[in-house]
């Protein structure tokens, strides 16, 4: 049985991170510049801040880096077990806002200059639009549960119970969602 594209493309990433979990340096490189521009997208979207989101998305990658050795490719592809470190970091800083929402309101030193320049600042838009597409490209079923996933902060048996539905459809469509935005935010001619 011959292998799809798609499947070539995530062997050839899990390959990459068994080789971050042994140290390859050049191998955490690939990766990023695979997955950084959709994780980015997905962290703005979720903390609405660039700044903070280009912090959140170094952190996952620090445990991209720490962690790699003991990912496990039965359980999760890489881009999903990404997101899912990206998100549970993306998820802990909203919690530590809304727990002091008074520092997030009144920094109490001059917030810093922003680092993006006017190009960055535009890719970064271009990516943020191709998130949204992206998620308007997914099944109405897909696309709820992964947002209600990726940006309420909810758990999958939380997001069960508030859509009402067996918490087996709501794991699936959430895994159907990643595929879906895997395979179109890593697509270069979308």
């Amino acid at each position: 049985m011959e292998r799809t594209l798609e499947e070539d493309a995530v062997a050839a990433e899990a390959a990459l991170v068994a080789r971050i979990g042994t140290g390859d340096r050049q191998a955490l490189r690939e990766l990023y510049g695979r997955y950084a521009p959709p994780l980015f997208s997905l962290a703005v979207r979720l903390v609405g801040d660039g700044g903070e989101a280009e912090e959140l998305l170094q952190d996952a990658f620090v445990k991209i880096w720490r962690h790699a050795g003991r990912y496990d490719p039965r359980k999760s592809r890489p881009f999903t077990w990404a997101v899912t470190i990206l998100r549970r970091g993306c998820i802990d800083a909203l919690r530590r806002r809304r727990r002091h929402p008074a520092a997030a309101a009144w920094p109490e030193e001059e917030p810093a200059a922003p680092t993006a320049d006017a190009a960055e600042a535009a890719a970064a838009g271009e990516d943020h639009d191709r998130l949204r597409r992206a998620l308007a490209s997914l099944p109405a079923d897909a696309r709820r549960a992964l947002e209600l996933a990726l940006f309420s902060g909810l758990t999958q048996t939380e997001i069960a119970a508030r859509l009402r539905q067996p918490l087996g459809t709501v794991k699936s469509w959430i895994r159907r969602g990643l595929l879906g935005l895997r395979t179109t935010l890593t697509d270069p001619t979308a």
